[in-house]
């Protein structure tokens, strides 16, 4: 699938909540993380492939290469969030540059809570609560960022 680049108003809308996990959405799923995955990135939402729902993606295995560089950097598990929410989050935050798949060549520095707590439904429909912190905390709020219409260049001030 192609991914929709800025400026483009699906990528500046909310996104609608899924009611209803059904054949299309679980397709929509696979489509997104084959996206992600040619990409090379870490997260994906549903707008930046044209599609105005509350579904996101994230997943990511660093390279040897990305290991070598920086031995610190873990994989990030293939999860998928639908009408993902976060429930808590800690008062410290963190600011580090972001880049996104739909604002290429162009990175931001963001504030990010280090800490959050979220909840969502996963791709059978199961209520799922994840406590998360630092990178994929970030990646996290990154692509509910997204499914709220905002975009990194948002953060330019």
């Amino acid at each position: 699938m192609k991914i929709i680049q800025a400026p483009n108003k699906i990528l500046e809308k909310k996104s609608k909540s899924i009611d209803k996990i059904d054949g299309e959405i679980l397709k929509l799923i696979a489509k997104m993380f084959e996206t992600l995955d040619g990409a090379k990135g870490v997260g994906l939402s549903a707008p930046q492939i044209g599609k105005s729902v509350s579904l996101a993606v994230v997943g990511f295995e660093p390279t040897p290469e990305m290991k070598k560089e920086k031995p610190e950097m873990k994989p990030i598990p293939k999860t998928v969030f639908i009408n993902p929410k976060i429930i808590w989050n800690s008062q410290n935050k963190l600011v580090e540059k972001e880049g996104c798949l739909s604002c290429k060549e162009v990175e931001v520095d963001i504030p990010r809570y280090k800490k959050i707590h979220v909840e969502f439904l996963n791709e059978k429909g199961k209520k799922q609560k994840m406590r998360a912190r630092s990178y994929i905390a970030r990646v996290i709020q990154h692509e509910i960022d997204h499914l709220n219409g905002r975009l990194i260049t948002d953060y330019i001030k």
